[in-house]
């Protein structure tokens, strides 16, 4: 990847060390029964073209079976791109502690199935088409050995994918489960 190309410097650090999935030590206690930042679910778009790029890149570069949308998925991942753009951070928790299983959670409190979550946020260079940009998204994930690690595990069979842009960052989130 070429930072010359597209993604600053600052932003590439940011996703690549807010990589992966929830539940390592040190992340924040999970908030069972917090909704969805209101601000944020009410402006997420669900399906984009992007989104839908990042997907069929994904699928594309796994050896595991296709990953299918699921709608759960598809929204906790929407919001919290969403999220991250409007308040300007970017991470596996919001400023209140959020995770991606309490994204989860709020949005189907019996979503039994194993979380994992990879974020990427960085500036484009004008121009680019939604598969050249799901291009450096997936280089820069495959680039990082914890966000490979989600991308490549076969017991992921389900992803949602959501984005958001704010000025000229774009935000991307993947959520997936078993």
């Amino acid at each position: 990847m070429h930072t010359s190309h597209s993604i600053s410097s600052l932003f590439l650090v940011c996703a690549l060390l807010a990589a992966c999935s929830s539940g390592r030590p040190g992340d924040p206690a999970p908030l069972r029964g917090v909704g969805l930042p209101q601000q944020a679910a009410s402006a997420a778009v669900n399906d984009t073209p992007l989104g839908r790029a990042v997907l069929q890149a994904i699928n594309g570069y796994r050896t595991a079976s296709a990953l299918a949308v699921n709608s759960t998925l598809q929204r906790a991942a929407a919001v919290h791109a969403q999220d991250m753009a409007m308040r300007n951070y970017g991470g596996h928790h919001n400023p209140e502690g959020q995770g991606p299983v309490d994204r989860v959670h709020a949005i189907d409190d019996k979503y039994s199935s194993r979380i994992s979550e990879n974020i990427w946020v960085g500036q484009l260079a004008p121009g680019l088409s939604d598969g050249q940009v799901a291009a450096q998204v997936l280089a820069s994930w495959t680039n990082s050995p914890r966000h490979r690690t989600i991308l490549e595990s076969a017991r992921n069979v389900r992803a949602g994918i959501g984005v958001a842009r704010k000025s000229n960052a774009t935000y991307v989130v993947a959520v997936f489960s078993d």
